[in-house]
């Protein structure tokens, strides 16, 4: 493996404040004279477009019975026998249970990125490769099956275990030509408990805390055995901490919502580094269009910061992507989702989200994120 030269080790953040963590495992290069130049990028003004269009249309159709019905209000945000008790599919810990009842989840999380941004800015591949980097990635798709189960053993307290399965891919350009990098298997899993706090017939509010187990993979390598980057691996090697705060109300057919979430982690992986702390928050609208359908606009903010430290076996100079302080982000979505209800068995529950980015910044050459789908069935017993 080709290493960079001997520097003085001077290490820079994005925003040139000095990061004293890292500067006694390896030198981190400064960002070096990337080429951000301007050009028309009409995929963003579309998957605005897209964005928006789908949000009003969900919230029109959605709104629409309601308003000519006038139906009477709906009592308890726990009720469940109609679409209009969930939120989005994105929103992880949408509510507590009732003692003693069940909630068996499968969800499916696909993630598009295409193209890449250094902050703000579109960054041609041209303009860094070879300078310094032998390879860029130019698109990733991140999949996860997550299975999930949780339960009630008293009213004011709902446990849940969650385990997911990643498949992670990435486009490579190198200077020779390119290649794919994958990775595939186990992530983290999670355990959380939520305890509701205020509770009445229109309005409700929980804590969700809980921690995630180190037992996804951070040793993943390519097709030479050459460890992959830190966006590649499939887990943070970490006990990390899960926290957040969530918010739901109802007027009749009408719910929203909104939530705060975050993970933090706790020390340092076996390779020497820690991924960067987890960001979130989310606001939603919702609408019923008949008891068993219901459609949801909602807006997500997310933040990454860098990784603190760094892979001793990664080479700077092959790819940003092996770069630490390459791996932060600041996201803003929003999109358009759907819930079915069906009750039978229990109560059943089909739900859909699209969610599209329409403000990024990145801390360095990065993937740019194109859109992120989130599809999901529930049973309640």
């Amino acid at each position: 493996m080709r290493r960079p030269a001997q520097r003085e080790p001077v290490v820079v953040a994005r925003f040139g404040q000095p990061s004293p963590g890292v500067a006694s495992l390896r030198a981190v290069p400064q960002r070096i004279g990337v080429s951000t130049r301007s050009r028309a990028r009409p995929g963003r003004t579309y998957r605005l477009s897209v964005a928006l269009a789908g949000c009003v249309l969900a919230l029109l159709v959605g709104a629409s019975p309601c308003l000519a019905q006038g139906d009477s209000a709906v009592s308890g945000l726990r009720r469940l026998d109609d679409a209009g008790g969930f939120p989005p599919i994105g929103v992880l810990q949408d509510h507590p249970q009732d003692r003693g009842r069940w909630i068996f989840s499968y969800r499916y999380l696909r993630a598009s990125s295409e193209g890449l941004l250094d902050g703000r800015d579109p960054v041609q591949v041209s303009d860094i490769l070879g300078q310094p980097w032998s390879e860029v990635p130019t698109s990733q798709v991140d999949e996860a099956h997550v299975m999930s189960v949780a339960y009630a053993p008293l009213d004011r307290l709902t446990f849940e275990l969650s385990l997911p399965y990643r498949i992670r891919e990435q486009q490579v350009v190198t200077t020779t030509g390119g290649r794919t990098l994958e990775a595939r298997g186990i992530g983290d899993a999670r355990f959380v408990f939520v305890i509701p706090f205020i509770e009445n017939v229109d309005q409700a509010t929980h804590l969700t805390a809980g921690f995630t187990f180190p037992t996804g993979s951070i040793q993943e390598t390519d097709e030479n055995g050459e460890r992959l980057h830190y966006g590649m691996q499939l887990g943070s090697g970490t006990w990390d901490v899960v926290w957040g705060i969530t918010y739901t109300g109802r007027h009749e057919r009408i719910g929203w919502g909104g939530e705060v979430h975050g993970i933090y982690r706790i020390g340092t992986n076996s390779v020497g580094y820690t991924q960067g702390t987890m960001y979130e928050a989310s606001a939603w609208l919702s609408a019923m269009a008949h008891d068993w359908v219901s459609f949801s606009a909602r807006l997500g903010w997310s933040r990454r910061t860098n990784v603190h430290g760094s892979d001793p076996t990664l080479d700077l100079d092959q790819s940003p992507a092996n770069n630490p302080y390459n791996q932060g982000w600041n996201r803003l979505d929003v999109g358009p989702g759907v819930n079915v209800h069906l009750p039978v068995l229990g109560g059943q529950r089909l739900a859909l989200e699209w969610l599209f980015p329409v403000f990024q910044d990145l801390s360095g050459p990065q993937v740019e994120r194109d859109w992120t789908l989130a599809a999901g069935f529930q049973w309640l017993y």
